[in-house]
């Protein structure tokens, strides 16, 4: 962290993806809903603390430092997947299957999902409390809104790297899910997942407005979604149809094996 000096204030400001806590990315991203089509007013306060109308009246010399030292910001960080950390000289783990984690701790992490389902950043440091614990430790046997309190300070580095890990192994969960479910269900998954991407794409579309290359674009996405969806629909369609074939091919010869048991009586 570095020091900067601001309107005759001392701040801290990180140098690194290394020095940027849960608490600032939570900080930042509660900035986002009141400071609306600037975010990096609200990164600055966020990351920082300094007051955001101090800020918006300031003088682009008086920033200056300040953006400079946060330029790291422009390059994404790559998360890699971890299941075990440190934080103030105490290991944390999380069960490296999550269908195996204790059905307290799934209601739990939906619980928390769904709750900030709009900006799941906001509940990240929640989802590691439940997930991640001391050797030996169940959600009986500590408060789990305090222990969100003390992963406020894990660096986003770490919060991303078991986000990851989080994120991998529920697609492999629902992959499984998937696999052993039956053809309507699988068809009923599916093609609510497309809708959900397709009314994401809607929704970004409009956001960028009429002349913006990035709307042609996101058009174009949506009308190749639209050809794959029909594609699944017929896939789905020509399963029903084999389904409703082997009943019937079944329901035949059942027929004909009572017809033949009966000839022989």
């Amino acid at each position: 962290m570095k020091e900067v000096q601001f309107n005759e204030k001392t701040y801290s400001c990180p140098e690194s993806w290394n020095e940027v806590t849960i608490d600032m990315v939570i900080k930042t991203a509660e900035l986002e809903t009141i400071i609306e089509d600037a975010p990096i007013v609200s990164i600055i306060c966020g990351y920082t603390g300094i007051p955001d109308k101090e800020l918006k009246t300031s003088r682009v010399s008086e920033v200056q430092e300040i953006m400079n030292i946060l330029e790291f910001i422009y390059t994404p960080y790559v998360p890699v997947p971890i299941t075990r950390f440190k934080l103030n000289d105490i290991e944390y783990h999380t069960n490296e299957a999550l269908e195996e984690v204790e059905f307290q701790d799934w209601v739990s992490t939906q619980t928390i999902l769904y709750q900030y389902r709009d900006n799941q950043a906001l509940g990240l440091h929640k989802l590691i409390a439940v997930l991640c614990k001391k050797e030996g430790e169940s959600l009986d046997d500590f408060n789990v809104e305090e222990r969100s309190q003390v992963f406020l300070e894990l660096p986003f580095t770490t919060a991303k790297d078991l986000e990851c890990f989080f994120l991998n192994s529920q697609i492999a969960l629902n992959a499984i899910t998937l696999l052993y479910s039956s053809i309507p269900d699988q068809e009923k998954l599916v093609l609510h997942k497309f809708s959900e991407l397709n009314d994401i794409m809607k929704q970004r579309q409009a956001e960028r407005g009429w002349y913006s290359p990035m709307r042609f674009v996101i058009g174009i996405y949506r009308l190749y979604l639209k050809y794959l969806k029909r594609d699944l629909e017929k896939y789905f369609n020509s399963k029903y149809t084999e389904i409703s074939k082997k009943s019937w091919i079944q329901i035949y010869k059942n027929s004909l094996t009572k017809r033949f048991r009966g000839n022989i009586k």
